[in-house]
């Protein structure tokens, strides 16, 4: 498989702050489910079951902030998985380098899945939350997994081949495309071509491109921080989950 991504490796996706949230990520699942799963899960205070959410960090790997999207998540009503997929390890030796982070990674939301479907809190679907190398992770297994019925997308995008990119997109769930204006890590040509490949499907997309915004947009320890589009991009993304799981 080629993976023509062209992913910028930045610590800017909602990374590395602190938000006085002091979880950190641990082992989640008991011997016998591979691969194991990492990460924090909340769950709604709710009775009953929800819908659920696997979130996905971007090229800096796991933050503290990402218990706390977790938690604001299931306030909203999800369970919440923050998936520390880079915690995954495998020692195939027939794969190597990029080929075997995507492997390795994709593994991992899949394995992701079938845990929550085991959750006897989660109603049956579930959806992606992802953000910048997050969401091309996102972008990259949502079709192939039939319990995904939504994928929400912060400034990433899909395969920069127009067959592969094509390739994914098939069958591809109800898709929310938010990205900054003036991204110039993930150029936001790349929303658009991402949302015009979903419709050439025939598929369902919906896409908020915030002016002026650059990577990153809804991060508050950034110097560009909007917490306009924060709270924005963040009701959007609840109010889509909602509808659509």
């Amino acid at each position: 498989m080629t993976l023509k991504f062209a992913v910028p490796f930045i610590c800017l996706s909602l990374l590395t702050a602190t938000s006085g949230i002091s979880q950190e990520s641990r082992l989640l699942t008991k011997p016998g489910l591979f691969p194991e799963i990492h990460g924090v899960l909340e769950k709604p205070t709710t009775p009953g079951t929800h819908p659920a959410v696997i979130i996905l960090y971007g090229a800096g790997g796991w933050g503290p902030v990402y218990a706390t999207i977790a938690k604001d998540l299931a306030d909203s009503g999800f369970v919440a998985l923050a998936l520390d997929y880079y915690a995954y390890k495998d020692d195939n030796p027939e794969l190597a380098g990029e080929e075997a982070n995507w492997s390795r990674w994709q593994s991992s939301v899949r394995s992701a899945v079938t845990f929550l479907m085991e959750e006897s809190s989660v109603k049956g679907s579930v959806g992606l939350l992802g953000y910048s190398l997050g969401s091309f992770l996102a972008v990259s297994v949502a079709s192939s997994i039939p319990e995904v019925k939504g994928v929400v997308e912060y400034f990433g995008g899909g395969s920069e081949d127009k067959d592969e990119l094509e390739s994914q997109v098939k069958n591809f769930p109800p898709l929310l495309i938010l990205h900054g204006e003036e991204d110039k890590s993930v150029p936001v040509s790349r929303a658009y071509d991402l949302r015009d490949a979903v419709k050439a499907q025939g598929g369902e997309v919906e896409i908020k491109i915030y002016p002026g915004a650059p990577h990153g947009f809804n991060g508050p320890w950034l110097p560009n921080y909007s917490k306009e589009y924060d709270i924005d991009s963040f009701q959007r993304t609840v109010n889509f989950f909602r509808r659509k799981l």
